[in-house]
């Protein structure tokens, strides 16, 4: 789990019930007025103990990000098949195990810090999938991946405010369909 104290049952449960308020506190309040005091009444916690485990509020939510992330990084690291439809498929199915909370959070515009965190981790992650021994620079992997998740995220807001949802696999063809559009375009 994200933030301090890691490996500590006690911390850990009471990360799960500081994360439960907040979510909770999200749904009928704005999330930029919600304070650490109204979180840590609402979990029956003290305000010592969130500073034992975070130092904001902004935290919990990077927990949460990081718990969606580590899922859809032990789906890609198993797979053969890394071309864009298919990283495609399996990004939008983990994205919708996770529609409800994502809402949540797009509804209080704070999707950017999931790309922040995802900025942080995706390079090593693919270091690990694709190996160090591209032969592209450094620099350019890591332009191309601000890229791809920068297109990523967009996307994954387009597909929470559509009316009618697409599967994993519709959205995987209209990314393929993207491909195509820009091969043909010289996008």
């Amino acid at each position: 789990m994200y933030g301090k104290n890691k490996g500590n049952k006690v911390s850990t449960q009471s990360k799960l019930w500081m994360e439960d308020a907040l979510l909770k506190l999200m749904e009928t309040e704005n999330y930029r007025e919600i304070t650490i005091q109204e979180i840590t009444d609402n979990a029956g916690l003290s305000r010592r103990t969130f500073y034992r485990n975070y130092s904001s509020k902004d935290e919990i939510l990077e927990g949460c990000f990081y718990k969606i992330w580590l899922e859809y990084r032990s789906v890609i690291v198993q797979e053969t098949d890394l071309s864009l439809p298919n990283i495609a498929t399996i990004f939008f199915a983990v994205m919708k195990k996770h529609f409800v909370f994502l809402s949540l959070v797009n509804r209080h515009h704070l999707l950017p810090l999931f790309l922040l965190k995802i900025d942080e981790l995706l390079l090593p992650a693919f270091n690990e999938v694709k190996g160090e021994n591209m032969p592209f620079s450094k620099e350019s992997i890591q332009y191309a991946l601000t890229f791809s998740t920068g297109g990523f995220m967009r996307i994954l807001i387009k597909w929470m405010n559509d009316s009618k949802q697409k599967s994993p696999e519709e959205m995987a063809a209209m990314i393929k369909d993207f491909i195509s559009i820009c091969n043909y375009t010289n996008l």
